[in-house]
């Protein structure tokens, strides 16, 4: 039934998709909030994705680097969540001086997040999670065709 571990790639999509919407409802979230130095402002979040390589690592840890069982035992794993990076951006500085979270020279720093760039990610995460979705609804409906072809 290898077949059946093919149904990793798209629920490791959704997986990692999901986690995606998550990091950047936590970037909106702190978008507009002000701070004392550039030092302590949010830092705005990315996830950073790659292929689900655990199963060949345990292959080859356990049978070498044979090329030809890891051809013949390949599970599918799909793709995961491998970190979660800041944006190297610098936070903007805004002149407030009656802010109290203001500097000795009038300054607070917000948040490097643009709630539109995140709300862009946010349809690009919701559609590719969405064509996880139905591949994996495209690929079960294919299973029970193929189970019921035995039965016939």
């Amino acid at each position: 039934m290898a077949f059946l571990s093919s149904l990793n790639i798209p629920l490791s999509g959704i997986t990692a998709q999901r986690f995606r919407l998550d990091i950047i409802s936590q970037n909106v979230d702190n978008a507009h909030n002000f701070y004392t130095t550039a030092e302590e402002a949010y830092k705005r979040q990315m996830v950073v994705f790659e292929e689900d390589k655990t199963f060949k690592r345990i292959l080859r840890h356990h049978m070498g680097e044979g090329e030809a069982y890891m051809f013949k035992y390949k599970q599918l794993k799909g793709v995961m969540a491998a970190r979660v990076v800041d944006d190297p951006t610098p936070p903007e500085p805004v002149y407030s001086p009656n802010n109290p979270l203001a500097d000795e020279f009038g300054y607070v720093y917000e948040a490097n997040v643009d709630v539109q760039i995140e709300e862009m990610d946010a349809m690009e995460a919701q559609r590719s999670l969405d064509a996880n979705v139905a591949m994996y609804q495209a690929m079960q409906s294919m299973i029970q065709a193929s189970l019921s072809l035995g039965k016939g």
